[in-house]
């Protein structure tokens, strides 16, 4: 189906007067369960399974299950669980334990399962689980937001093993050592996010007595004291980062500046704290997820803050020269997942709250749209 790709001025992303006609497939529904939201869409590595998060508010229930395609079209579902729900059941007063902060192993052959989760496990708090079997379960505290590197060597997550969090490394290569990467005594440090095809760890740091939230990096986790720096230490919160396909810069929302410090705006900064450019002005910021890189790092796609367009999805040149709307076809949108592959198509998995005109606004369900590098290009009237 064809639509229209609307180029916009980046500045207050207003409409400019040209026109791209962009091939965007309808919006296909791919997931939905009733009385609850889906949320969180993350693709497998090799672009053939999407796992998302099911979460019930009546019942404050949480579970992942994974999409499988053949092709584009939906194969088949599966619940992820631990395999022993049922002590876990127990130790819980018989609720289903949840199963929270999905990923995905490095890649589709690293595990007959090849993910990682956490959940509560053995004992009352939250630890992490893969290949069944527990992988924390001996630390003091919750343990939870687990990433696996590109290299399959460490599994960096997030420990409350005090009253603040820290990151640590499990080093898998080392009989699955425990090393702590951050080090600040009066800070909480969450969120590690590992670089594309690198040892870089992102993650994000609130400081104790200082306002605000900001990104740091460790480039070799096992220095953590002598490679570890700041990415951002701007005033307010600088959230949810994600790295450009080359490692060399991040995008991410931040508020600075912003009198109602609820609202965002999308940025994106080398890695060495330089260049930092606003891409978009009050954009919705997702629960888990950062901002989406396109395949070849000239453009985010990010969802605009607009409740009379619906909060639309949109694309921005990472270089700040121009920006527009992709029209999904949806409304309420957010969560943004994209997966490219060699030949430029892409294909986009999000959550909305149904498609443009329904009045059915209460849950959230997932959609699939896919398009083209070419589709995020202005025409030569609007550049």
């Amino acid at each position: 189906m064809i639509k229209q790709l609307t180029v916009a001025l980046l500045g207050g992303l207003a409409l400019a007067p040209a026109w791209a006609v962009a091939e965007v497939s309808s919006p296909r529904q791919i997931a939905d369960r009733p009385a609850a939201h889906c949320q969180t869409p993350r693709w497998s590595p090799d672009g053939k399974q999407i796992a998302f998060d099911v979460y019930r508010p009546k019942k404050d229930e949480r579970e992942t299950w994974i999409l499988k395609f053949e092709g584009d079209r939906k194969a088949d579902e599966e619940e992820v669980t631990t395999g022993r729900a049922a002590a876990a059941a127990a130790l819980g007063g018989g609720s289903k334990p949840p199963v929270v902060d999905f990923a995905w192993a490095h890649d589709m052959t690293a595990l007959s399962k090849p993910f990682v989760f956490s959940s509560r496990g053995v004992r009352k708090n939250f630890d992490l689980f893969a290949d069944g079997q527990w992988l924390t379960d001996k630390n003091p505290g919750n343990d939870g937001q687990p990433a696996w590197s590109p290299d399959g060597r460490f599994i960096a997550y997030t420990s409350q093993r005090a009253d603040s969090g820290d990151i640590y490394v499990l080093d898998l290569a080392n009989d699955s050592k425990n090393l702590q990467v951050t080090l600040w005594p009066n800070a909480t440090e969450f969120r590690p996010v590992w670089a594309p095809g690198k040892a870089y760890l992102l993650f994000t740091r609130s400081h104790s007595g200082a306002k605000g939230q900001d990104i740091g990096m460790v480039v070799d986790v096992t220095r953590p004291n002598e490679t570890t720096k700041m990415v951002t230490t701007w005033t307010g919160d600088e959230i949810r980062p994600s790295w450009a396909p080359d490692a060399s810069r991040v995008a991410f929302y931040a508020n600075k500046g912003n009198t109602n410090d609820k609202e965002f705006d999308l940025y994106v900064v080398g890695i060495d704290g330089q260049n930092a450019k606003r891409l978009a002005k009050d954009v919705v910021v997702d629960e888990v997820l950062g901002p989406a890189w396109s395949p070849d790092g000239s453009a985010v796609l990010f969802v605009k803050k607009d409740f009379k367009r619906d909060n639309p999805v949109m694309w921005a040149r990472a270089d700040g020269s121009a920006s527009g709307v992709l029209d999904t076809g949806t409304q309420l949108n957010g969560d943004l997942a994209l997966f490219g592959d060699a030949t430029g198509r892409m294909r986009l998995a999000f959550k909305a709250q149904g498609q443009k005109g329904s009045t059915d606004k209460t849950w959230e369900r997932l959609y699939l749209v896919t398009f083209g590098m070419e589709d995020l290009k202005p025409s030569a009237a609007g550049e």
